[in-house]
């Protein structure tokens, strides 16, 4: 063979090899969590790519928010190095339909572009381009959406939203998309959801001050690690990862109605489980909700959860769960939520139920979530 004959093999060889390495990681790739097409996966297990972002942050979050005032407050507090406020909200994305399910709630962030890519560290370097090009998509968001860099967002009432890049669900906290503040502001991304800080001496000398501060409120904390996404929400899974493996539906408004009945069709189902009776969920959460009663009823714990309640509230799905006091939609919505109340009540801030309910909960994936209830929402193998 000549020369030239053994460098086209082996220039051959290396295209193979590429495309099969392309077909792989095309395979393996998509949705956090996800593993390959056509397969079960445990949401709960997928680790976040290591991208070593918010490593020096310290994460301030209180239910409902926080206002304008308590932002400058802590904002101004001599332990504060520098600081980030992450205002969420929901985006009403155009389902493309002529019925009147015509709006598909997505979660939005809005941010200073400069304070967040500080806070993000050397990961989040780029992202100030990119806000300033137009809105950044998580990639979970992105392959929900099927968009592309530069590609069109379009929203009710035909404006639009050029995409300005797409970055790592992580780097984006788990939201779907995020806005320079000022665009935010002006599609209703307005809340103060939480705070990214930098300190300024030790940590319990801030955590201190803030609760000075913010005097009476029930603040919270985290720091890098103690969450899959460093965010404010206390849900168990991202919004963006909820609609990737349980299903996206559209509604009349982000405010009111109940999801597509196409959707509701396709996957809710009602059954009859051990010990709670006759439920309404989600057709890929309601087995594992009947193995965990299975259980409890095996262990002979019926008593321990108040199975009539559960009826009355309609298991998983019912109209009346679908959205909290703040009329955002409750995981409810997907129908992979469920609240077992106990006969019994324990004494405030400890869980509403037995530990052997939990324990048993979460060896069927559900995570138990601290609603100030016994609410479990499903996430997978690892609850």
């Amino acid at each position: 063979m000549t020369a030239r004959g053994r460098a086209l093999a082996i220039l051959t060889c290396l295209s193979v090899l590429v495309a099969g390495w392309v077909v792989f990681v095309a395979e393996w790739s998509g949705p956090a969590g996800a593993g390959p097409r056509g397969r079960g996966f445990g949401v709960a297990g997928a680790q976040v790519a290591g991208l070593g972002a918010f490593q020096d942050q310290l994460l301030i979050w209180a239910p409902g928010g926080l206002s304008d005032r308590e932002v400058g407050l802590v904002r101004d507090s001599t332990r504060v190095a520098a600081i980030s406020a992450v205002r969420t909200g929901l985006l009403p994305v155009a389902s493309g339909r002529r019925n009147r399910y015509r709006v598909v709630p997505v979660e939005a962030m809005g941010v200073d572009p400069g304070a967040y890519a500080a806070a993000a560290g050397l990961p989040g370097r780029r992202l100030v381009g990119m806000l300033e090009r137009g809105a950044v998509l998580s990639r979970t968001g992105a392959g929900l959406r099927r968009l592309r860099p530069g590609g069109p967002l379009r929203l009710t009432g035909g404006r639009i939203l050029r995409v300005g890049g797409v970055v790592d669900d992580a780097l984006l906290g788990g939201y779907e998309v995020a806005l320079d503040r000022d665009v935010g502001n002006r599609y209703g991304v307005r809340r103060a959801d939480y705070l990214l800080v930098r300190p300024r001496g030790p940590l319990t000398g801030l955590e201190k001050a803030v609760r000075g501060l913010l005097r009476g409120r029930p603040v919270q904390f985290a720091l890098p690690g103690d969450r899959r996404f460093l965010r404010g929400d206390d849900s168990a899974l991202p919004l963006a990862l909820v609609k990737a493996r349980f299903g996206e539906f559209a509604l009349p408004s982000l405010r009111r109605g109940a999801p597509d009945p196409s959707w509701a069709r396709t996957n809710l189902v009602t059954r009859r489980v051990p010990l709670l009776g006759r439920v309404r969920c989600h057709r890929m959460v309601v087995e594992d909700l009947a193995d965990a009663m299975a259980d409890l009823h095996r262990r002979k714990l019926d008593a321990l959860v108040d199975a009539a309640a559960v009826r009355r509230q309609g298991g998983c799905w019912s109209r009346r769960l679908l959205r909290g006091p703040d009329g955002r939609l409750t995981r409810h919505a997907w129908g992979i939520a469920v609240t077992l109340r106990a006969p019994a009540r324990p004494p405030a801030g400890r869980p509403a139920l037995d530990q052997r309910v939990l324990k048993a909960m979460a060896r069927h994936g559900f995570a138990w979530v601290p609603h100030g209830d016994a609410h479990f929402e499903w996430v997978g193998t690892g609850a």
